[in-house]
């Protein structure tokens, strides 16, 4: 029985872009990474958590796109210092715009967190306050029906998020 070997095509290399190629692809995953970040804040302080919920396979991609690029970047570290002064001083604006949205939108994602935390504990506290102040009828020994509060009964709520 013979062996045959498939062969696979080697894979060619992506070419490789210039330093400013490069510089003014990640700008612009910045500024569109930006400005999803800006809707998600918004709807953060509405409450609007269907609008957040839309966004978040966008910001994975956005995320996953700006982690790529600053990485290939660092292949090009050696042709920096060659960049144009003015490409070199937009990247760092937005660069620092960018983190800037970041810090806002971990805030406003912080507060909608906590919010979310103490309405929940509202509402477990309600519902258990609700039990306790029911009365319950029980059976005595002698089959005599009684009522009392049910504040000696077993109550425990899951408060796990």
């Amino acid at each position: 029985m013979q062996r045959e070997q498939t062969r696979t095509a080697p894979q060619k290399e992506a070419p490789r872009l210039s330093v400013k190629a490069q510089v003014q692809e990640i700008i612009a995953v910045m500024l569109a990474f930006s400005n999803l970040l800006i809707r998600e804040t918004a709807a953060l302080k509405k409450a609007d958590f269907k609008a957040v919920d839309a966004l978040q396979a966008d910001k994975k991609l956005f995320a996953k796109q700006y982690e790529a690029k600053i990485s290939r970047l660092a292949d090009y570290r050696a042709e920096l210092p060659n960049l144009d002064p003015a490409l070199s001083t937009k990247m760092r604006q937005e660069r620092l715009r960018f983190n800037g949205l970041l810090d806002e939108n971990m805030r406003a994602l912080d507060l909608a967190q906590n919010s979310t935390k103490r309405l929940i504990n509202r509402i477990l506290e309600a519902a258990c306050q609700s039990v306790t102040e029911q009365k319950q009828t029980n059976y005595s020994n002698t089959g005599r029906a009684m009522a009392y509060k049910s504040a000696t009964l077993s109550t425990s709520v899951d408060r796990t998020l």
